[in-house]
């Protein structure tokens, strides 16, 4: 990996933009959400953003994907164009959600999951714990279900910074990252993944982080990369493949290498 690595939890909440594009009211559960529905035939591919983004970082991506299949992303309740909801923003109150929202469009399943960074942390609780519904499942730099302990444990002197979000960051990005942990040892304690395709595509181009050391910035470069290859190993049969110049967002600096794990899985799954 090049350079300092990033704390990508920090980098994706520091990149939070607002974006403002229309929004479908159709249903009770619907009028709640801004999304982009697009394409026709199955199965259907489902993308979910990271901490602090919305549907827009998926344009690349879903504007070719849509060429084969129907595409459906979303911006979480709290997030331009979706209404917040009060309670705990974890894992399981983010997938009871999408489903929901699914059910309401018509967007039956199974499904290929796409989920970048807390995105993929809580499509990996969709996967595990609704494995009948998913026949895909691709991890763009996806957080690890044990992130902050892992820092916590094994590079405590940057752990404090994943606590000092930016003093105007939204009140979901704050609820986002309070429900880090709890979304966590969601997943932990979640059933495995059972046997389906899983591709994780990992960011090779890693920047520095204001307040983290050379030396502590290789610390987490080995601690993520490894992270990153626990993920891969949930299941026997994975792909696990490094975006070499890719940062944190690899659906925006190489999203043909996310739309090569989508259609691979999309032609696997009509082959059957």
């Amino acid at each position: 990996m090049k350079g300092i690595v990033v704390l990508a939890w920090l980098a994706t909440v520091a990149a939070f933009t607002s974006c403002a594009t229309g929004a479908s009211a159709q249903g009770a559960e619907v009028a709640k959400h801004r999304y982009m529905q697009a394409g026709s035939g199955g199965p259907v591919v489902v993308f979910e953003s990271g901490v602090g983004e919305e549907l827009e970082t998926w344009r690349a991506v879903q504007k070719e994907v849509s060429k084969f299949t129907e595409t459906f992303s979303y911006n979480r309740a709290g997030y331009r164009g979706s209404r917040g909801v009060p309670g705990t923003r974890d894992a399981a109150a983010a997938v009871s959600e999408l489903r929901g929202l699914l059910a309401a469009r018509g967007l039956a399943p199974p499904y290929v999951l796409v989920g970048h960074s807390l995105g993929g942390l809580y499509m990996q609780y969709f996967a595990r714990n609704f494995p009948e519904e998913v026949v895909g499942l691709v991890l763009v730099d996806s957080t690890h279900w044990d992130l902050r302990g892992r820092v916590r444990r094994e590079v405590p002197a940057v752990d404090a910074l994943y606590s000092n979000l930016p003093r105007d960051a939204p009140q979901v990005v704050r609820a986002e990252s309070e429900g880090l942990e709890v979304s966590g040892r969601q997943v932990s304690d979640s059933p495995p993944l059972r046997p389906m395709k899983l591709t994780v595509l990992s960011a090779g181009m890693l920047t520095g982080t204001p307040g983290v050391s050379a030396a502590q910035g290789a610390e987490l470069a080995k601690l993520f990369g490894e992270m990153q290859r626990e993920l891969a190993a949930q299941l026997p049969d994975a792909r696990w493949q490094i975006a070499k110049h890719s940062d944190h967002f690899i659906q925006r600096e190489q999203p043909e290498l996310v739309v090569s794990a989508i259609r691979d899985m999309i032609e696997a799954r009509r082959r059957q």
